[in-house]
């Protein structure tokens, strides 16, 4: 038996990336998943690709609207969310705090953390007592590196929300976890290297097992967090990052 056997997760941008990892390995654990994303084109391909225990909804998670819709969706349903996932977010072109504007800082706040915030908002009543809930954040929640503030600034509040979640949830048993990444193997690090082996280089150096992460090593984590395997873990951070930010 799965250690998610039986039970029902919703995944915010589940179908790349992490997301998508997240979503395999849940279905391989035994649960029904709900994947959240605004393209239709990966919705489509994530369902043929993980098969009948998975069901796409479209929806943008820096968007209430989309949110509301999708918790109104699940309510219909009538079948308690066991795990949420509020995996949603993005980073802009490295950009220093003097040149950022508001449309570039709102475009990564908005997802990173107001999405993030709006979604458990939405999705939290839904859940059954003793559910669980991970927040993907991130190693630069932790630190000043140039050009991304406000991808930092945010992840560190994702990080924070998780603690405050744990507190106000104590008496319906649901515990709440961040998991914090660092250099993963998805188009967003490609996005971050701008395609250039020499910074890829660069990057590994700083990781004491010599390479980037595979998505199937995050979604690993999220399984640990979103199982009874944690059960005494609650307002947590998991850093899964090779040792770049340990040592």
């Amino acid at each position: 038996m799965g250690l998610l056997e039986g039970r029902l997760a919703v995944v915010t941008a589940g179908t790349a990336g992490i997301g998508r990892a997240v979503a395999a390995r849940f279905v391989a654990e035994g649960a029904d998943v709900v994947v959240v994303s605004p393209f239709e084109d990966e919705i489509a391909a994530t369902v043929a690709a993980l098969g009948p225990h998975v069901t796409g909804m479209k929806g943008d998670a820096s968007n209430v609207a989309d949110l509301e819709r999708l918790a109104e969706t699940l309510k219909a349903a009538g079948r308690p969310i066991d795990v949420i996932v509020a995996n949603a977010g993005r980073d802009v072109a490295t950009t220093q705090i003097v040149d950022t504007t508001p449309e570039q800082f709102d475009l990564v706040a908005d997802l990173n953390f107001r999405g993030t915030f709006f979604t458990v908002n939405a999705l939290v009543p839904l859940m059954r007592d003793g559910g669980t809930i991970v927040l993907t954040s991130s190693i630069a929640g932790h630190n000043g590196g140039p050009g991304h503030a406000v991808y930092n600034a945010t992840k560190a509040a994702v990080r924070s929300l998780a603690r405050t979640l744990t507190s106000e949830l104590r008496d319906r048993h649901i515990r709440a976890n961040a998991v914090s990444p660092g250099p993963t193997n998805t188009a967003g690090f490609a996005q971050f290297t701008g395609g250039s082996d020499e910074v890829e280089r660069q990057v590994v150096a700083l990781i004491p097992v010599g390479r980037v992460g595979r998505p199937d090593e995050i979604a690993a984590a999220v399984v640990f967090l979103a199982s009874d395997e944690s059960s005494f873990v609650a307002g947590a951070e998991l850093v899964v990052d090779g040792g770049m930010s340990q040592v």
